[in-house]
């Protein structure tokens, strides 16, 4: 007991952030690494913060992509999207120690404020099936080059899938079921890069539990909000996460 008391601290500022982040990612199916990861570095470093990040990311998009029907249908729909973030996920656990993690964080955050202001300031554009068809798997990879490196699979996914003009459900899976994916391949490149050993993995499990307090919060919570609102939290979310990024890269 005595060997846990110094660690106190950083354990309840790591279950603040869990539960908050879950909270997010309850209402709008996106936030866990968008809110968790700049939360627990404030407490940790940036590799234990991805490695407690691993399986609450794993499960708790497990649990929202399989909600309701329609995965099959979802799984048809973006499988080229899913190779390319399936390909580019591996590519970057693999850089995860090559690149500086203040340009990696600023690339990221400089990204989440372009695409979401472009889309909150032009709420009409579409990615019709033609450009879905093209568009798809290249930015999967880059999305996928990014999540590996850093856990944030989530700005370009989000405005990407936005973008798509999907009803608010069907949100929730298609994102789902793409940062699952994502996820897994994080999780074992991460784990044949050596970046989470079992002790990491055990601390990323008992992680889980706050995240999943938060998200039963935040389910509760989408039921009253109406699409547009929908449309504008989750841009919102992104936008905000890219000025925090950009934050951390300056070292502020």
């Amino acid at each position: 007991m005595q060997d846990i008391i110094p660690w106190l601290p950083t354990i309840l500022a790591c279950t603040v952030a869990l539960l908050l982040s879950g909270v997010v990612k309850g209402i709008l199916s996106i936030g866990l690494p968008l809110v968790g990861m700049p939360l627990l570095t404030l407490a940790v470093d940036v590799p234990t913060a991805i490695a407690i990040l691993m399986i609450p990311l794993v499960l708790s998009n497990l649990i929202q992509a399989i909600e309701g029907r329609g995965t099959a249908a979802m799984l048809k729909r973006f499988w080229p999207l899913i190779i390319g973030v399936i390909g580019g996920t591996f590519v970057g656990t693999a850089l995860f120690a090559a690149l500086d993690r203040h340009v990696l964080l600023l690339i990221v955050g400089a990204l989440a404020i372009v695409m979401s202001s472009f889309s909150i300031l032009q709420p009409h554009v579409t990615v019709t099936p033609a450009i879905e068809r093209w568009l798809g798997p290249p930015l999967g990879f880059v999305s996928g080059v990014i999540g590996g490196m850093s856990t944030l699979f989530g700005p370009l996914l989000a405005v990407y899938v936005v973008g798509l003009k999907m009803d608010r459900d069907d949100f929730v899976k298609a994102i789902s079921i793409l940062y699952l994916i994502a996820a897994v391949c994080l999780t074992i490149g991460g784990t044949a890069q050596g970046t989470a050993g079992a002790r990491e993995l055990t601390w990323s499990a008992i992680g889980m539990i706050p995240v999943y307090g938060g998200m039963l919060i935040g389910q509760r919570v989408r039921r009253y909000i109406n699409p547009d609102q929908f449309r504008l939290l989750v841009l919102g979310v992104v936008w905000i996460t890219g000025v925090n990024l950009i934050r951390m890269g300056l070292g502020y």
